[in-house]
């Protein structure tokens, strides 16, 4: 791997992770922190470039940048789960539906390709001398989940999608609120991700006003066969002034257009037009299932259906050979639930757990209305248990 970083290392570092085993393997957004003497922190960025899979990672050069920190985080998981689990301890505890299994998942599911390059980074530094995940997390690098760290500042309320502009602006001024300037104009949504983990590491060394960081998760350990299981990530908890800072930014953008308007609220009676829903043998409301799937996806075991499978669940009346207008009914029934909030995505309706039988994603025109990217969909329901019939 090769920094673009000129110059000193910044004492504080985030890192957005990528994927090295995609096509088109995107480099890594980095940001450094470096504190003022009014308590402020300048922002820098930079790059890392992957060693293309199947090219096995060299990483001294980043070993080197890192060590020349107080602390990091990167943004992806440092271990496989505990033999025997789905999911991480704290993957678990922090509600997040996107999971780390007890084996590499295999590269043809969603998000896999960014799971695996995760894993081969932390094992990777590791082997070079990094201290992974550090007591007290200062003098080495360890792991955060921005999705959730978003939500925890935002104090639950929604935010814009990340890749508008109304969303990377809203997440730009939160970093100010607390303390960082030199920012872009409008940065991407890696950037402040990247910066939102730098803004933690600084938190664990005391530099972030009333951001206390917490940890959850297990202890980090290597296995029988020296592979890295489990570990913690770090989470901040406000106090009332800084929760105050950012509910003011919040107050400045108003309210979420789309699936957080009170205008995309609907009946939760079990009835979209006159289609009757959920009145035959085995049916259940559109709102009910919706429900029901949100409660398995915070329980670690999501699921999704695919249009077919959510016709038999929500529909008296069978079909004898499927057609469009099958899947149209799904879908008109699905956009009328009701907003729940999903940690990692935000607000979601039904028709974030509908998905085609053929590659296992909602259909393209799922992601025009919806408060989330695909990067983000894929990341906390592309490992998902898919329910056919």
């Amino acid at each position: 791997m090769e920094s673009s970083l000129n110059g000193k290392t910044p004492e504080y570092l985030g890192a957005d992770l990528t994927d090295r085993y995609s096509k088109t393997c995107r480099d890594v957004d980095v940001c450094g922190l470096t504190p003022g003497d009014d308590k402020s922190l300048a922002a820098k960025f930079w790059f890392w470039r992957w060693d293309a899979f199947p090219v096995p990672l060299r990483v001294n050069a980043i070993a080197k940048e890192l060590a020349g920190t107080r602390a990091a985080m990167l943004d992806g998981p440092q271990g496989l789960a505990k033999s025997g689990n789905s999911l991480r301890v704290c993957e678990r505890q922090s509600a997040a539906v996107g999971k780390t299994p007890d084996t590499r998942p295999d590269l043809a599911k969603p998000f896999a390709g960014f799971i695996r390059s995760s894993l081969d980074l932390f094992a990777a530094l590791k082997r070079a001398g990094t201290n992974i995940s550090p007591a007290g997390f200062v003098g080495g690098t360890s792991e955060v989940y921005p999705g959730h760290i978003w939500t925890i500042l935002a104090g639950g309320r929604p935010l814009p999608k990340k890749s508008t502009d109304a969303g990377r602006l809203v997440r730009k001024r939160i970093l100010e609120a607390l303390g960082v300037f030199g920012l872009p104009i409008l940065p991407t949504h890696d950037q402040n991700d990247a910066c939102l983990s730098a803004l933690i590491a600084a938190a664990v060394d005391g530099r972030i006003p009333g951001v206390i960081p917490l940890t959850i998760g297990s202890p980090l350990f290597v296995d029988t066969n020296g592979v890295l299981r489990e570990g913690p990530m770090v989470v901040p908890r406000l106090t009332s002034e800084a929760a105050e800072l950012i509910a003011n930014v919040l107050h400045e953008f108003g309210p979420v257009d789309g699936a957080g308007s009170a205008a995309a609220a609907t009946l939760r009676n079990g009835r979209v037009g006159s289609d009757a829903i959920g009145s035959g043998p085995g049916c259940i409301s559109a709102d009910d299932l919706l429900d029901n799937l949100i409660a398995k996806a915070l329980a670690g075991h999501p699921q999704v259906y695919t249009y077919s499978g959510a016709y038999r669940r929500l529909f008296k009346d069978p079909y004898r050979k499927w057609s469009q207008a099958y899947a149209d009914r799904v879908i008109k029934a699905a956009r009328h639930t009701s907003p729940r909030n999903l940690p990692g995505l935000g607000l979601v309706r039904l028709d974030a757990f509908v998905v085609s039988k053929s590659d296992g994603l909602p259909s393209d025109g799922h992601w025009p209305h919806a408060e989330y990217d695909r990067e983000d969909w894929e990341r906390a329901l592309g490992q998902a248990e898919r329910i056919i019939s």
